[in-house]
């Protein structure tokens, strides 16, 4: 993958969050990143190179890539680059076919999406080819998921490191979120239910039901390696072990 002409494509950079998502590229990764801006209109996208020219000049500037949501189109894109990253939505709509080419390309994805009975459907679709092509595929990581995700993988670490120990569960409540939905967001959640069903809606929301891998991990009991730990025979009988920083524990009643 790294012969190939780009590290990163952002996909639908011209629309609301493409947009953000240009210029965070712009100002913070660095200057001689080999990326290109994609999209349906040439103008488009040539208009929005020269915006973001003057939030920092001395970057390599981003090369032009037209494409449709056509299968050719994206699967000739997806062969350009290292990691497509994709703001182009409804999902239920319009990613599939971008996830499809990432896919069988061996590219890494990206996006932004919140509609996990779509999340739920590719996973279900695409993760065996996905993993065959050791392309890694990442949706929701827009503001409904990111906070979540990255305290969760702090919490679960810290304890792993820490104590030895798995978790089972991650409570996480927002109490305040200064934000408001942009017009395609709002058009996503109105479409939805045109797609899915209420049941397919709330399969997507039950626990582990996007996990990918899920292998019984919040089961058992795995040490700092991700591997099963052995119990001793008298943790086995006794419910008795040692933990690190919290001394001797037992799960006997007595």
């Amino acid at each position: 993958m790294a012969s190939r002409e780009y590290e990163i494509v952002l996909f639908g950079a011209t629309g609301y969050t493409g947009k953000y998502t240009a210029e965070h590229i712009t100002t913070n990764l660095p200057t001689d990143l080999k990326w290109a801006v994609a999209g349906r209109s040439h103008q488009k996208l040539q208009s929005l190179v020269e915006e973001l020219k003057p939030l920092n000049p001395d970057r390599l500037q981003p090369a032009i890539e037209v494409a449709q949501l056509e299968t050719a189109d994206l699967y000739a894109l997806a062969r350009k680059t290292q990691l497509l990253i994709s703001t182009v939505g409804p999902y239920y709509k319009y990613g599939t076919a971008v996830v499809d080419a990432c896919a069988n390309c061996g590219t890494h994805y990206l996006d932004v999406t919140g509609e996990s009975p779509w999340v739920k459907e590719i996973i279900e679709k695409y993760h065996d080819v996905a993993q065959k092509n050791r392309a890694i595929l990442i949706p929701q990581t827009g503001i409904e998921s990111a906070p979540a995700d990255l305290l969760t993988w702090a919490l679960v670490s810290h304890i792993r490191q820490t104590l030895d120990l798995p978790t089972r569960r991650v409570t996480l409540t927002v109490h305040d979120m200064k934000a408001a939905p942009s017009g395609g967001t709002l058009a996503t959640v109105l479409g939805l239910f045109d797609r899915y069903s209420a049941k397919q809606v709330a399969d997507s929301m039950k626990p582990h039901a996007m996990d990918a891998v899920m292998d019984g991990v919040g089961e058992g009991q795995r040490g700092k390696s991700g591997a099963r730990r052995r119990k001793g025979w008298v943790e086995r009988v006794f419910g008795v072990r040692t933990v690190p920083g919290l001394g001797t524990l037992t799960t006997s009643l007595q």
